[in-house]
């Protein structure tokens, strides 16, 4: 069994392959996106933190201008290609 993975860090995400959503609170708007995580290790820094403390306090909704924003880790698991739809 593998061992477990640390995912603290920007850098740490762009190294597994995850993916970090940022979902706009805003009732009226609701907006959501894949943020960049290249962009945002440029701008913030490789080893910036991406715990919602840390991160959300820096994001904006690119749709309606809202500072409440939450955000959601996509897990890449090895092995995994998708997910499977009935047909």
């Amino acid at each position: 069994m593998a061992g477990a993975v640390t995912l603290g860090t920007i850098a740490a995400l762009i190294e597994h392959g995850n993916t970090l959503t940022a979902v706009c609170y805003n009732s009226t708007c609701g907006h959501s996106g894949d943020l960049d995580l290249r962009a945002l290790a440029e701008r913030l820094g490789p080893d910036h933190p991406i715990q919602h403390r840390y991160l959300a306090p820096k994001l904006r909704c690119s749709r309606c201008g809202s500072r409440s924003i939450g955000l959601r880790l996509g897990v890449c698991i090895p092995g995994q290609t998708g997910i499977k739809t009935n047909p």
